[in-house]
């Protein structure tokens, strides 16, 4: 496997690993991906990829097989894991079939790196209570900073 950036005509690969993030209970089903990509709370993690600070690492081995990114927000326009504008909110995605064999766990390592390359001390991102992804951000080190009813703001100390 290798992790190389994400280049700039793969964007709907973006799209698609981040609709995959928000899939993750089996018994729910979402609307199509073009309507979920346009949802107020979906489409900031998106829209005008490429802005200054927005950093994504694809996993690949012959093809794409998940991604991690992040993404500076402000207190305009943000998303859940929202904890200040210095401090980006990750995301990460493996594709189905790849699941459980450590591309998650090997492409957040290599997005905290790169972060700590880029001089950011911390970064966030929020979980729902019982995404089984949880379990990866406490090992990884991430620890609730505020609790909602559904979900769980997060962060990571790098420095």
């Amino acid at each position: 496997m290798e992790i190389r950036d994400l280049r700039p005509d793969e964007t709907p690969f973006l799209q698609e690993m981040l609709y995959a993030a928000l899939a993750w209970r089996p018994d729910v089903e979402l609307p199509p991906l073009e309507w979920v990509m346009e949802h107020p709370q979906v489409a900031p993690f998106h829209t005008a990829w490429g802005r200054h600070g927005d950093t994504a690492l694809v996993a690949e081995d012959g093809v794409p097989i998940g991604l991690a990114w992040y993404r500076f927000f402000t207190d305009a326009e943000h998303g859940e894991g929202f904890v200040d504008e210095q401090t980006p909110e990750v995301a990460v995605a493996v594709a189905d079939g790849h699941r459980g064999d450590g591309v998650g766990t090997a492409l957040l390592e290599a997005i905290h790196a790169r972060a700590r390359e880029a001089g950011i001390t911390r970064i966030s991102l929020a979980v729902d209570h019982d995404n089984p992804a949880r379990r990866l951000y406490e090992r990884l080190g991430y620890v609730a900073l505020a609790e909602s009813e559904d979900d769980d703001r997060m962060v990571l100390e790098l420095a």
